[in-house]
């Protein structure tokens, strides 16, 4: 309720109002579309669900900006503030660069005041249990190590911005909103590469901390895929004990976003 009510007080302060941001999706998209509140997060602009009209479900999102937000976000000392449209531009180069490798969604349309991307469905990796994640989590490393030889800093590839589809066997990393200097594209630096794998693995130990399977061992299988994911790469980024103790929740993440 506290989420939608403020959604709605964000909404009076769009740069680009709901009904250009309809007509502007829907010549793109050549058919009718609805937009619906999407209010699942706390990101760096408000989030709608793209359905056409006739369609059983959505098939994109679009993030728009909010002088509401933007308020907020500037003040906060610990933000690293840009404005919205070089986040969304930013934001959107990376997960078109994603999409080019098979791990991100489409880039629809991009705009001043806001974009449209492809809908990715599935469920986060953080929504995943232990039994799941035995299966999932060592497809997610492959992934990050492929983003991360493709050239491509996700910026926050945290377990929330991982979304798997079990039914289409697909891997999607999506938003990327931490704002960091430097090219987003182009060779990744060692440190740039580690802090991409302790933020998926420490962000991971803390949703399970903060979900239902609370105390509950990780399970010697899961525990033990991490440990083998990192002992068969050749110039791991992690040590396997130090990728254990994240996951685990023992240790801590090292790197920024630097």
């Amino acid at each position: 309720m506290i989420k939608r009510a403020g959604f709605l007080y964000a909404e009076l302060g769009l740069v680009t109002g709901k009904v250009d941001i309809v007509a502007e999706t829907t010549a793109r998209l050549g058919s009718p579309v609805h937009l619906l509140p999407f209010v699942k997060g706390r990101g760096w602009g408000l989030k709608y669900l793209v359905l056409p009209v006739g369609a059983s479900g959505p098939t994109h999102l679009v993030k728009a900006a909010s002088r509401v937000i933007e308020r907020r976000v500037a003040r906060d000392p610990a933000s690293s503030y840009q404005p919205y449209y070089a986040r969304f531009a930013r934001e959107a180069e990376i997960l078109g660069a994603l999409a080019a490798v098979g791990l991100g969604p489409e880039i629809l349309l991009l705009e001043t005041g806001f974009f449209v991307r492809e809908y990715v469905p599935g469920r986060c990796i953080s929504e995943l249990g232990s039994a799941e994640l035995t299966l999932w989590l060592p497809r997610a490393l492959e992934a990050l190590e492929k983003i991360c030889e493709a050239g491509i800093f996700h910026t926050d590839p945290s377990a929330e911005n991982l979304v798997c589809n079990p039914e289409r066997g697909r891997l999607a990393f999506i938003d990327s909103e931490v704002m960091v200097a430097g090219p987003a594209l182009g060779a990744l630096t060692a440190e740039r590469r580690l802090f991409c794998h302790e933020r998926l693995l420490a962000t991971l130990a803390r949703s399970r901390s903060a979900g239902p399977e609370t105390g509950r061992s990780l399970g010697w299988e899961l525990l033990e895929a991490v440990r083998q994911f990192y002992s068969r790469r050749g110039s791991p980024c992690l040590s396997p004990e130090h990728a254990v103790a994240l996951l685990e929740g023992r240790t801590v993440q090292t790197r920024g976003p630097s």
